[in-house]
């Protein structure tokens, strides 16, 4: 194996190895242990609600391709509804982690060598950033992995109509499953077009002809899932909503993560990769060889300047497809340069014991281990917090929170309180009809986060109190104003409602002049009185089901 592989036995075989097991272990602790991130429980909700007989867009608001929504349907309704769900659905996702790991080893080999291959694809496992972002249930991690496919199937021959075929097929999938896949389609045409000018037709012993026959065959490839999509959602009369979530609600006008003159950025560091690019063709005899490093090289340099540039709003996980790809360049380029170093007596001495490669690694391990401690417990909250929600609530009951932390309940509220929602309703572009939406739908469970429109925040906040878990639950805390048995409250949310007090059995009083006996009553919005006549203190007008279900306000 370390004969195939290209590595140095026993030393560089054997750290390559322990790497992986540490990386494999590494994964399983943090499907376990890492936070789970706001996307995961929203792509689970649509996830639900397409295996409810729910339709996202028009019943399930969501701003993304539904492909992978679509496709994790089915798995989720072998599994149903439970609390431990974003474990299972990470784990399921874990086979689409091998095959960006494969496709990784795989160009690192055809770009250099299987042993550049095989450290390209163990150091950016290890990589702080990809791994925690890798390891989440979200759209992402399938997108990546079919990106990589693409570049792998590219790659591994020479430029036909059949393998065109199949890398736009791969690429339209791509395309179902986000449109940010427009810019991975420039980066491949810019890719291509430079790599093409800087070798030069005749030394690839290409023609015109069979290069806008290969384009027009990936083109036609790439555009039969989403034609078959946008056409399914169209013919059943969901288009509105469907162009509404998909294009138009991700582009605000004006909404940018960095200031405009950032475009020189681009301009400055694309020439850069452009003359690294020459600088690689000029060193490789092999036109085939130099097509492919000059390729992966413009590609991978045009997506993160231009995403760096101009994307409006950046996340995390939209460099998920540019990881794999700057690894195997950089890891292609460090050893060529740790071998011609490994010519010399002492550092070969060195080296031949602690392998460089595997000092990387170890220091990637580390910086992953101390920014994410493997010991800490962080996804137990959100899990907790879908176990209350089963256990608090009936399939019919609505719910409110940001984008669907609740995952198996309907969201009174329709949009996604996201940062694009949020910039619309600011400027008017949206109503914000949250308040208005928890009253007509009678929701009593409510998740208070941080980010949240402020008129909205104060609503739930003074109408909604803390049960743990980041739940909600409608009620309010009784004020005496005269002698302790005396009290005037608001009911905004109208539903069944029982009086408890601390450490009483039963409270029993006049409520709205009627006898009240600690069993449920009925209120309307508006304001209410009770008279207390037994011995408790601290009332609280607490949601009836909660009540019964043995939750309590943690202000007690």
């Amino acid at each position: 194996m370390a004969d195939y592989f290209g590595l140095s036995y026993p030393h560089e075989f054997t750290s390559a190895v322990l790497l992986l097991i540490a990386l494999i272990l590494l994964r399983v602790v943090t499907i376990a242990h890492y936070r789970f991130g706001s996307d995961e429980p929203q792509h689970l909700h649509v996830v639900w609600g397409w295996a409810r007989g729910f339709v996202q867009y028009r019943d399930l608001a969501d701003n993304h391709m539904p492909l992978f929504q679509i496709l994790c349907a089915p798995i989720y309704k072998l599994i149903g509804d439970c609390g431990n769900i974003l474990y299972w659905m990470r784990s399921i996702l874990q086979p689409l982690y091998i095959v960006a790991f494969w496709c990784t080893y795989r160009i690192g080999s055809l770009l250099f060598s299987r042993r550049v291959g095989v450290w390209a694809a163990i150091l950016v496992g290890l990589s702080t950033d990809y791994i925690f972002c890798s390891v989440e249930f979200r759209t992402d991690n399938l997108w990546a992995p079919l990106w990589l496919l693409c570049m792998s199937v590219l790659l591994n021959g020479s430029l036909t109509t059949r393998r065109a075929l199949i890398a736009g097929f791969l690429m339209g999938l791509c395309f179902g499953v986000s449109m940010k896949t427009l810019l991975l389609v420039m980066s491949i045409l810019v890719g291509g077009s430079a790599t093409l000018i800087f070798i030069g037709r005749e030394r690839l012993g290409i023609g015109w002809g069979q290069i806008l026959g290969v384009l027009a065959a990936f083109f036609a490839s790439a555009l039969i899932v989403p034609a078959t999509i946008m056409a399914a959602f169209a013919l059943n009369g969901i288009w509105p909503q469907f162009r509404y979530w998909v294009f138009d609600h991700n582009f605000v006008p004006g909404l940018r993560n960095h200031p405009a003159w950032w475009v020189v950025i681009f301009v400055v560091a694309f020439l850069f990769v452009n003359l690294g690019a020459r600088r690689i063709v000029a060193a490789m005899p092999e036109a085939a060889m130099a097509a492919r490093r000059s390729f992966v090289f413009v590609t991978a340099g045009f997506f993160i300047t231009a995403l760096v540039s101009f994307w409006p709003f950046l996340s995390r996980q939209d460099y998920l497809p540019f990881y794999p790809l700057a690894f195997v360049i950089c890891t292609g380029a460090f050893l060529t340069i740790s071998d011609r170093w490994a010519q010399h007596r002492n550092i070969a001495k060195i080296w031949r014991v602690v392998p460089m490669p595997a000092l990387v690694g170890v220091c990637e391990l580390l910086v992953a281990l101390l920014v994410h401690p493997f010991w800490e417990d962080k996804a137990k909250p959100e899990s907790d917090l879908l176990r209350a929600t089963l256990k608090l609530t009936e399939p019919g009951d609505f719910v409110f929170d940001r984008k669907g932390e609740t995952v198996f309940r309907q969201r009174c509220f329709y949009p996604v309180i996201e940062t694009f929602t949020e910039e619309r309703i600011r400027r008017g572009l949206m109503a914000d009809n949250a308040i208005q939406r928890c009253i007509d739908t009678r929701t009593c469970v409510a998740i208070l986060p941080d980010k949240m429109p402020p008129a909205t925040f104060r609503f739930v906040e003074q109408n909604y109190l803390p049960i743990g878990n980041r739940l909600r639950v409608a009620g309010v805390l009784l004020q005496s104003s005269t002698d302790g048995k005396h009290f005037e409250f608001q009911i905004v949310i109208p539903a069944s409602y029982k009086i408890i007090a601390r450490g009483v059995g039963t409270v029993t009083g006049m409520l709205d002049g009627e006898r009240y006996e600690g069993k449920e009553r009925f209120l309307s919005p508006g304001t209410h009185t009770f008279v207390q006549t037994s011995t408790g203190h601290d009332l609280v007008v607490f949601w009836a089901q909660a009540v019964d279900r043995h939750f309590r306000p943690i202000e007690w």
